[in-house]
């Protein structure tokens, strides 16, 4: 199935885009946000975060490099 969805601003490393409130849930499964890892990881990170065990990132990119 696939999602419509409007680029509403693209740049060199970037895209925005807009989806309806309908399709919003197609989309978070299609990109794995309902994944039970992705939840889990979630979880942990939630857990983290309440004890004090944070770090500050400038980009998510940080996390993969």
């Amino acid at each position: 199935m696939a999602l419509a969805a409007k680029v509403v601003k693209r740049t060199k490393d970037s895209f925005q885009f807009k989806i309806s409130k309908e399709n919003f849930e197609s989309f978070c499964d299609s990109i794995g946000l309902y994944r039970r890892e992705f939840l889990d990881a979630l979880d942990t990170s939630e857990k983290d975060h309440k004890a004090g065990r944070i770090t500050k990132r400038k980009s998510l990119r940080e996390l993969i490099a």
